[in-house]
């Protein structure tokens, strides 16, 4: 199994301090980067870093998810196959999931913290290329 590049963009430190070890736990990722929100975030990509996933929470201070979507939009062809996973602590309103199939790189959204169990599936749909549920949690 190719081990994969990770960032995770969340405020919250203990939720990213549980994700990334879940991540590690499932000793399938080959670098893990935090971004405490979508600016941050962005930065990270700009630094020239390529995830193979984002890990994305939707409600943060500074740049929030969304914000950080329309920002990711405007990046170079470099950053096209990336696969974003929103992190979701509450269910989505009707007029936001509608949006989200307007963004390709969106390929699923899962509950806020990981278990080993869905870090696995995760990452063996994303192997297989077989994420495509647009954000029925999984």
């Amino acid at each position: 199994m190719k081990k994969l590049k990770f960032l995770l963009v969340d405020d919250s430190p203990s939720t990213n301090f549980l994700n990334k070890v879940m991540i590690e736990k499932a000793s399938i990722s080959e670098e893990i980067r935090i971004a405490k929100n979508g600016e941050e975030a962005i930065q990270i990509l700009n630094s020239s870093y390529i995830p193979d996933l984002i890990l994305l929470d939707l409600n943060m201070p500074v740049m929030n998810g969304w914000e950080f979507l329309e920002e990711f939009q405007k990046l170079n062809a470099q950053f096209k196959n990336i696969t974003i996973i929103l992190m979701l602590g509450v269910e989505l309103p009707e007029e936001k999931k509608s949006l989200i199939h307007t963004i390709p790189n969106i390929k699923g959204c899962l509950e806020k913290m990981l278990t080993n169990d869905i870090v696995m599936d995760l990452v063996t749909k994303y192997q297989e290329n077989s994420i495509v549920n647009k954000c029925e949690v999984y």
